[in-house]
């Protein structure tokens, strides 16, 4: 096998070159960044692949050890080519840090925005040992990774209550039209119920969405719980005097634009009472990041405990929810990853949802 070291400043103007002087046919079989030398500061970034062209086909099938061999290093290329649509920060980071190709490129493949898997290679880049070799440096990044990832996350199991106190635990559920409040709501019922032996009311204050109460009523029925409509203040204080011997009460809001300012406010008004009533942002894992981070400022008024994630199992980008855990700093309590009621509903701890976040957690089930 003809060998060959190609020498270039960056990956795809090595490749380029190997193209053109062995062919497509060519095999990449390393790739190395060159260290800058110490007594030469301005000299520029290298780097290095070693390339073969098989002499025959016969060899090319002998050689099958081989190519698993290698496997890694075309990941790597295959990497660098997911990295090249971003901007020159990703350029920098790579020719800065290049061990971190394959970790930069699965979380910005999983979603994650490129300042936040930046940010996370740059603080797990720091930790490393620049003097081990190639493969402990990367095993030493994958570590840091994972534990700024973790770092980052927090998750609170909220709905482990009693009423040993002689007062239900209240819940209300707010957040933009359409990511899944009743749904979720009635899959935590079912669970809260089913699974944890809890006494569990239902109310609904959406008056603005036709058929929301009987849709949760629907669900209600089927589980026997009892599930009543709220739609003034004084409704909803008499609503929870009646549900003062259940152990969970959970309130389904009506779903509004997060530009609707009005309407929001007014649910705000409306949960006012004299309980002290948790509020759990819903948003849906589906919307584009910008209006998930818009929608998350604009329930903030509500001042939200938590954090529940929906339609987890309709995208294959969770990387969001690191970007909106990071902004908004709130705990997750619930992820929903299907439409089963109570199945598809998930109360994650931190490795849990770092899985989901990174593409290697649970999604609808057969």
């Amino acid at each position: 096998m003809n060998r060959k070291v190609f020498k270039a400043e960056n990956i795809q103007q090595a490749i380029a070159n190997i193209k053109e002087e062995l062919g497509s046919d060519a095999m990449i079989l390393s790739t190395r960044k060159i260290p800058k030398k110490p007594l030469d500061p301005y000299a520029k970034t290298m780097f290095e692949v070693e390339a073969a062209m098989p002499e025959n086909q016969d060899a090319k099938t002998g050689n099958d050890p081989l190519i698993e061999s290698i496997k890694e290093d075309i990941a790597d290329i295959k990497d660098l080519i997911s990295i090249a649509g971003f901007g020159n920060t990703m350029h920098h980071m790579v020719c800065d840090h290049f061990e971190s190709v394959g970790v930069l490129a699965s979380l910005l493949r999983a979603g994650v925005s490129e300042t936040l898997a930046g940010d996370i290679i740059r603080k797990a880049s720091g930790l490393m040992d620049e003097t081990a070799d190639q493969d402990a440096r990367i095993r030493s990044l994958k570590k840091g990774v994972m534990h700024q990832c973790l770092n980052q996350i927090a998750t609170k199991d909220f709905f482990n209550r009693d009423n040993s106190s002689g007062v239900p635990h209240v819940a209300a559920f707010v957040g933009p039209t359409g990511v899944g409040k009743t749904t979720t709501i009635a899959k935590l019922a079912a669970m809260l119920s089913f699974q944890r032996k809890m006494k569990v009311g239902l109310i609904s204050i959406d008056n603005y969405r036709v058929g929301a109460f009987e849709q949760l009523k629907a669900y209600a029925s089927i589980m026997g719980l009892l599930c009543v409509p709220a739609f003034s203040s004084q409704d909803l204080s008499c609503a929870l005097d009646r549900m003062k011997s259940m152990d969970m009460v959970l309130i389904d809001t009506a779903g509004h634009s997060h530009f609707d300012k009005l309407k929001i406010d007014s649910i705000l008004q409306l949960i006012k009472t004299d309980f002290r009533i948790s509020v759990h942002l819903v948003l849906s894992v589906t919307s584009e990041a910008i209006i998930m981070t818009d929608a998350a400022a604009a329930f903030s008024v509500f001042n939200p405990d938590t954090v529940v994630f929906t339609k987890i199992d309709e995208t294959k980008r969770c990387g969001k929810i690191l970007d909106q855990v990071n902004d908004i700093q709130l705990p997750v309590s619930l992820i929903a990853n299907g439409q089963r009621v109570p199945e598809d509903l998930i109360i994650p701890d931190k490795r849990q949802l770092l899985q989901i976040i990174l593409g290697k957690g649970p999604k609808e089930k057969n």
